[in-house]
């Protein structure tokens, strides 16, 4: 490279990106922060390896993780090639993985038996084969469930275990029929040379590692590997590229382990903080200036990233300005903190400030993005919901809809045919065909179809009695409409269609998900009834709103909108605006993640937050509600400790919050030692929640009802989920009390009495 080009380089680059990008050979481990220009230095060392002579297009592999991020790579490489006048007579190898070696089995798979025309399995057609293979089995579906099974096979393969190496394994299990399914699964996929997703990295492995000379080849071809995003590599990538780099050691990786969140789709976060155990002459250049966000942005989040253990030295700072302080709004419930953020947005728009591009929410779960739809629709503010289908049209909620939709109207025939059949009982297409025929024949409903072709024995008798008895179901909650209320309507359709049940019996990351969002749904139900007066609160009524809410939301994805996305999809973007949504224990960090066995969930969560930090460029918003609907019941969380961890200096505090009438007793009896405080201004505030179960005693609320049934306040019970906890309140009587208890993580939650499966201790 010339000299003119070499101060073109010094122009571009800040010193510690120069270093990345002209260290040319060994192992390099670029640590990159937060908005510290990773990018850049990557496309700028593929140029320069290529302008200086060190390797040819072809020579150099760079691997990522989205085909857009691989497409922009390549693409300003070849500006950079074509400024400097060097033509490009060779294809580059610039992908994904899975694009990376869906090319290299197109040329190697039949070396285990393949023939080169493979087609790739997507997950709807893997299910089909694990359902068949179970059948033949004859095994219940409801213990071996296809869709949890499908996520324990790509378990394994992630971590390069076929299935003669699982029973070796002495991090993952399988029992021994969900092996024996794993194994029948290869066969049936080999039989039909078919291949899965998560086989081309397998595959791709198993023959570098099975075929020296296949190895050496490609060793030969790539001098320089370099991968992005390499903390969320997983086990197996980690496996091919050790493989790949092995001979000229010319690797190059570049990430931050501080943005590593996705180990629960397998990425291995030891992988970047290991890297120096294979590569002992490993040089490490750290890009610590952050060219995107104000310095309280880049302080705070620092902070709050430094609790975790789980990370290597580095400093993030910025010469960009202060910048406004993180403004940290505490409301009293999801809806007043849905509002908060609204009001905020119309603010921002009213006054010409930003437009509504410039602004993103982002929350910990899918489900919470429903009360921020409901008031942005209120206010005719313009969103879109990154990711997913917005809250109304997603599958679960369209399922139970349609299930209420029949109830209130059999000949819905678009509803009938959706749910006749779903969760699955059995009812195939070829019945439904005849379904159809008959109704189309004799002018009537396909509900009313349904029962005639059972009757008439028109289809085998197994279908029969399947169409029989979704009959029975839906006419058997028919007959209870009038007595119920719209929310224990839908609760009624989830006991008799088992449709959480077979939810939770997938076991699966999505599942949970959906499970999450058929919680909100309900608290969707309940606040429609509260909002209105018994007569209004009609499951009709509900629908209608529904229904419109649908028809009028239908966005232009080239309008002028607010984003709405959860933190993980937030990663690698950016917004002049940015509010965090629900920062409470419990919900972010997750319940889950606050298993003191597991630590280093919690960590990912702290994570997590970094990530969602630093995608803000000029204003911060973090929000919390005291009090959230789970499942109907009112539950009232301390705030988020990721809060906690951000300094005074860097935070104005808000707080709208009205004192529950238990804790301003508390507080008359016992001193200011509860989270009832109105301002949030003082230190002292981050540790207001620090009081104990124990502090609550008989005598703490001697103005409460008086005990009813078998539960007395003060009692100290126990929960099989939360554990124990201690009695402060019992309210109504008979099969309608409800207990609320205070447990040793300080949150409170509401029980119906004879759902609770409290025991007292």
């Amino acid at each position: 490279m010339g000299q003119m080009k070499q101060e073109q380089l010094q122009n571009d680059l800040n010193p510690a990106q120069l270093e990345a990008v002209q260290t040319l050979s060994g192992p390099l481990l670029i640590l990159a922060g937060a908005g510290s220009g990773k990018t850049r230095v990557l496309t700028y060392r593929v140029a320069n390896l290529i302008l200086q002579g060190e390797a040819t297009p072809g020579q150099v592999l760079a691997v990522t993780f989205t085909n857009k991020a691989a497409r922009e790579m390549g693409s300003r490489i070849e500006s950079l090639l074509h400024q400097a006048g060097v033509p490009i007579h060779e294809e580059m190898w610039i992908s994904t993985f899975h694009s990376f070696c869906a090319r290299f089995l197109r040329e190697e798979i039949h070396r285990l038996g393949y023939q080169p025309f493979f087609v790739i399995y997507d997950d709807s057609d893997q299910l089909s084969l694990i359902k068949r293979i179970c059948e033949d089995l004859n095994l219940n579906d409801k213990v071996y469930v296809p869709k949890s099974i499908r996520h324990s096979i790509g378990q394994a393969k992630m971590l390069g275990l076929t299935p003669e190496k699982v029973p070796a394994s002495a991090f993952f299990r399988l029992d021994e029929t969900t092996l024996e399914i794993y194994r029948i699964y290869e066969d049936e996929m080999k039989r039909a040379n078919a291949v899965d997703f998560d086989d081309l990295l397998l595959k791709t492995h198993a023959i570098l590692q099975k075929y020296p000379e296949v190895l050496e080849s490609y060793q030969n071809q790539f001098h320089y590997v370099l991968v992005d995003e390499y903390q969320d590599t997983n086990h197996i990538q980690y496996l091919i590229v050790k493989l790949l780099a092995q001979k000229h050691r010319n690797i190059c990786v570049v990430g931050d382990e501080d943005q590593s969140i996705y180990s629960w789709r397998g990425a291995d976060i030891r992988n970047i903080l290991e890297f120096e155990k294979d590569f002992p002459e490993t040089k490490i250049v750290k890009l610590e200036e952050n060219y995107r966000s104000t310095k309280n942005i880049v302080g705070a989040a620092s902070h709050v990233i430094a609790k975790n253990t789980q990370r290597k030295s580095k400093t993030l700072f910025t010469r960009n300005t202060h910048g406004s302080k993180i403004a940290v709004q505490a409301e009293n419930n999801e809806y007043d903190e849905a509002r908060f953020v609204v009001r905020k947005i119309r603010d921002f728009i009213l006054a010409r400030q930003y437009q509504l591009n410039d602004i993103a929410v982002f929350y910990r779960t899918n489900a919470q993005s429903r009360v921020l739809e409901e008031q942005l629709r209120s206010e005719s503010l313009p969103y879109r919901v990154i990711g997913t289908v917005k809250f109304y049209e997603r599958k679960e909620i369209k399922d139970v809809i349609c299930y209420m939709r029949l109830l209130l109207n059999p000949t819905d025939d678009v509803a009938f045919f959706r749910i006749v059949n779903t969760p699955a009982r059995g009812i195939g297409r070829t019945t439904l065909d005849e379904v159809l025929k008959f109704a189309t024949q004799n002018k009537i409903s396909a509900y009313d179809a349904a029962q005639e072709v059972a009757v008439k024995r028109l289809v085998h008798s197994g279908a029969c009695n399947k169409l029989q008895n979704f009959r029975h179901m839906t006419d058997k909650l028919r007959a209870e409409l009038t007595n119920l209320t719209p929310s224990e309507v839908y609760l009624r359709i989830l006991d008799e269609t088992q449709y959480a049940m077979k939810l939770k019996e997938e076991n699966t990351p999505e599942a949970q998900a959906r499970l999450e969002n058929l919680e909100e749904f309900q608290n969707a139900l309940l606040q429609f009834e509260n909002e209105r007066d018994e007569s209004e609160a009609t499951l009709a009524a509900f629908l209608e709103e529904m229904a419109l809410v649908s028809d009028a939301d239908r966005d232009n994805p080239e309008q002028d909108a607010v984003t709405l996305m959860t933190l993980h999809l937030s990663k690698g973007l950016e917004f002049k605006n940015v509010f965090i949504v629900g920062l409470e224990e419990g919900l972010f960090p997750s319940e889950q993640s606050l298993n003191e066995s597991e630590p280093d969930r919690l960590e990912e969560e702290r994570r997590l937050c970094y990530v969602g930090m630093t995608r803000a460029r000029e204003n911060l918003f973090l929000s919390y509600a005291r009090s959230r609907r789970v499942w109907g019941e009112e539950e009232i969380r301390p705030h988020s400790r990721f809060l906690s961890e951000i300094p005074d200096e860097y935070l104005t505090t808000n707080a709208k919050l009205k004192q529950p009438a238990f804790l301003k007793r508390f507080i008359d009896k016992f001193g200011n030692g509860s989270t009832a405080q109105t301002t949030l201004a003082e230190p002292s505030h981050w540790q207001a929640d620090e009081f104990t179960r124990d502090e609550f005693t008989n005598d703490s609320f001697e103005e409460l009802s008086p005990a009813r049934g078998t539960f007395k306040r003060g009692q100290r019970v126990r929960h099989p989920v939360f554990g124990v906890g201690s009695i402060f309140q019992v309210e109504g009587s008979g099969d309608q009390t409800k207990v609320s208890v205070l447990f040793a993580d300080k949150s409170l939650k509401k029980f119906m009495a004879k759902h609770a499966r409290l025991e007292i201790v």
